[in-house]
């Protein structure tokens, strides 16, 4: 078997079946300057390849709390409101994206002037709205005006925030 049809048959580049072969990974000769590939000791190393251990699941990363401030009160109805508000830190990485300096200011300005409230009650009024998640449980008033951050990405962060505050 050859190089191209053992990287197809492993589902890995022809590099690597060429890194085995050198490294004795897989029995292999050389003949008229191209790999010749054992095809029961191929299958052997794709099977040993099926045996590796799953991939760790990636923890989602600790966000630094002490850049926002976080407001919680309860209404008289029960509902539990945290508002977030000075989040724009948190979403460094896509204001540096910004190559203009007084562009980054703007965008920080624009993110720190607006809020992200969480609730533990479902609310009917926001359901559907573009700044809201999970029927409203997850909001904010950013509604865009910092050129490379979206409400998406505020939303995101929102979520990030909940679960990090429920831990």
């Amino acid at each position: 078997m050859n190089t191209t049809a053992a990287a197809t048959q492993a589902n890995v580049t022809v590099a690597t079946v060429r890194t085995w072969c050198r490294r004795g990974v897989v029995t292999a000769a050389k003949v008229a300057g191209r790999w010749v590939i054992d095809n029961v000791s191929l299958a052997a190393r794709i099977a040993i390849g099926a045996m590796k251990r799953p991939a760790r699941q990636e923890t989602a990363p600790v966000l630094d709390l002490a850049a926002v401030t976080i407001k919680t009160r309860t209404k008289p109805t029960g509902e539990t409101l945290t508002k977030v508000t000075g989040y724009s830190a948190l979403l460094a990485d896509k204001l540096a994206h910004h190559a203009d300096a007084g562009d980054r200011i703007h965008a920080a300005n624009v993110l720190d002037q607006t809020v992200i409230i969480l609730s533990d009650t479902p609310d009917a009024d926001w359901d559907g709205e573009p700044g809201a998640r999970h029927a409203g449980t997850v909001r904010t008033s950013y509604r865009g005006g910092a050129a490379g951050v979206t409400v998406d990405d505020v939303l995101d962060l929102a979520e990030q925030l909940r679960a990090q505050l429920a831990a």
